[in-house]
């Protein structure tokens, strides 16, 4: 057995306990020890009595030694005459160690044995002697039931401590994981919508390419063959990204349940609630915002909605600004509270799409956090990330709480062609 250094708060009580118990014991008269029919003091009985109270310093590392070291050197002790000193309560405490200490089972063993060590002790004593009593029963019984029933109060203080403390961290790690299947499931649908986003241009190409194919078939074989392959490969691509897309939303699926299994949620609350809407139907744009706010006015929210600016936006940057506009309003309808209103301005300019989502309602992010496990706003970080864009999210002065995201426009052709439009009217 490795021996382990004792604590420093055992150390203290001991050196108290040892201290208290010399000091008694010097403080006796030899005549008082006489007429009690004990045994003087001399260093034997000091020494028995730093025996008794010495093992203290090890109560937590090793309850059981402690209690039957104690219990040993004080029947020596008392066996030998030695009158009754404060080293005898380094049992009890002993005793408490034991009941704190130790399992239940192991410690009822241990303090039914010392109990009856202490017990036959009284007994010897009621029978060898004249001043021992039959109330000492009564006192050594009581002097054990206290103790001991700390202990077991302490124990089961600390296991009722240890369990919230386990449960806490399995409920944060539950919560890391389900954000991350969230991020997962907001990954998969990015790309999903990508993926539509591309099929819709692929499927622009193939039919030019099969349009051009039938007008060259007879001026320019050879023209003709090459737009055949490419509405060949066109055709191909499509499938596959048909396939793909199945997969996609599988791997969705199977990261959102499993986000609502640890949170013990019902699926479906997050970006793409089900009461905004199926994230299944066709891919949704700003042109559908306004039905968006006219669900969430229809579901109790009034809702004032501001649209400026007329430049083109591509599909992806189109389509995440109405999944942001989505979740806040979302998020709004849940935690906002009864009687709040909630504005959205969306701002299109050449280079960026700014979006404003504000309610005045009661609802904070540490509640959306703590309510739905802060998800759909992880979803939120991800899609404007994924675009290299900015993110607020917090409380809003005054009360309610605010989204604002500035969405960059990256795309070059749209860029190109307004400054030759630009250029043309400078002309």
């Amino acid at each position: 057995m490795d021996l382990k250094l004792p604590r420093l708060p055992d150390v203290l009580i001991a050196v108290s306990m040892l201290t208290l118990a010399l000091i008694t014991a010097l403080g006796l008269e030899a005549q008082e020890q006489a007429q009690q029919h004990a045994h003087a003091y001399d260093a034997l009985g000091y020494a028995l009595i730093a025996l008794q109270v010495a093992p203290l310093a090890f109560r937590q590392r090793y309850p059981r030694g402690v209690l039957w070291a104690s219990m040993l050197f004080w029947v020596i002790a008392a066996g030998l005459g030695y009158l009754g000193s404060p080293a005898m309560l380094a049992i009890y405490i002993a005793l408490y160690g034991v009941a704190s200490y130790l399992p239940p089972r192991q410690a009822i063993v241990h303090i039914a044995a010392a109990t009856g060590v202490l017990m036959a002790w009284i007994t010897v004593g009621l029978l060898a002697t004249d001043y021992v009593t039959a109330w000492y029963y009564l006192q050594g019984a009581l002097a054990v039931v206290v103790p001991v029933g700390l202990g077991f109060t302490d124990y089961r203080r600390r296991q009722r401590t240890t369990a919230i403390e386990l449960d806490a961290q399995r409920q944060e790690q539950a919560e890391r994981t389900a954000a991350a299947d969230a991020v997962r499931a907001e990954r998969a649908r990015i790309a999903r919508e990508l993926h539509d986003v591309v099929a819709h241009e692929v499927t622009v190409m193939t039919l030019q390419a099969e349009g051009a194919r039938r007008l060259a078939a007879r001026e320019d074989p050879v023209l003709a063959e090459a737009l055949a392959t490419i509405s060949d490969s066109g055709r191909k691509g499509l499938a596959e990204m048909q396939r793909m897309i199945g997969v996609l939303r599988t791997s969705e699926r199977e990261a959102e349940d499993e986000a609502a299994e640890l949170t013990g949620r019902v699926r479906g609350t997050g970006m793409v609630g089900a009461v905004l809407g199926d994230d299944l139907g066709p891919m949704p744009s700003l042109a559908a915002i306004p039905d968006l706010v006219q669900q969430v006015e229809d579901a109790g929210m009034p809702v004032n909605l501001t649209i400026s600016g007329t430049t083109h936006v591509p599909a992806g940057v189109e389509l995440s600004a109405y999944r942001i506009v989505q979740e806040s309003l979302t998020n709004a309808l849940k935690y906002a509270g009864p009687g709040a209103h909630a504005e959205v301005t969306l701002r299109r300019r050449a280079d960026s799409v700014t979006i404003d989502v504000e309610d005045d309602g009661r609802g904070t992010i540490s509640e959306a956090a703590g309510t739905s496990g802060g998800h759909g706003l992880a979803g939120m970080r991800e899609r404007v990330a994924q675009l290299g864009g900015d993110i607020e999210l917090g409380p809003r002065p005054g009360g309610g709480f605010r989204v604002h995201a500035v969405l960059p426009v990256t795309d070059d052709q749209v860029r190109t062609g307004m400054a030759r439009t630009r250029t043309r009217g400078n002309r």
